[in-house]
């Protein structure tokens, strides 16, 4: 079981199962999303996902689409402002921010992507695969519930 909460701990949740590899985000939205250089975004699969309590507390932001659907979605403890998983009723996977897991998912960063985007105060520094943009659509999450 894998637990996770927003920083008041008002909004908790748990994984039963496997999460995808973290995948860090450079692009400026997820930049302002998480007031950070990056966002470490990872997905577990919807139906290993429980909310433990607070979904009263979440509110969604959707910014307009840039280039190509889906827009982005984040949402968030309305108390203390932390990201928390956003669960779409389209898609077989729910994402997350790794910061707010409060276990190890025993899994770690396996690429950079929007990297022509990154903040000018923090170059990577690993070995990483990176992507100037998003990677090719076939190494991409395929997170449209199938049927939808």
């Amino acid at each position: 079981m894998l637990r996770g909460s927003c920083l008041c701990n008002g909004v908790r949740f748990e994984v039963e199962g496997r999460m995808t590899p973290i995948q860090i985000c450079h692009a400026r939205r997820c930049q302002k999303t998480t007031g950070s250089a990056f966002a470490p975004e990872a997905a577990v699969r919807v139906e290993a996902f429980r909310w433990v309590c607070g979904e009263e507390l979440i509110s969604i932001y959707e910014a307009p689409i840039l280039r190509e659907p889906p827009p982005l979605r984040r949402a968030f403890c309305k108390r203390c402002g932390s990201p928390v998983p956003v669960v779409r009723e389209d898609h077989d996977w729910v994402t997350l921010m790794a910061g707010v897991l409060d276990d190890d998912p025993g899994t770690r960063p396996f690429r950079h992507i929007f990297l022509a985007q990154s903040a000018p105060w923090l170059a990577p520094s690993d070995d990483l695969p990176a992507f100037d943009e998003r990677p090719p659509a076939a190494e991409r999450l395929q997170t449209k519930r199938r049927g939808s």
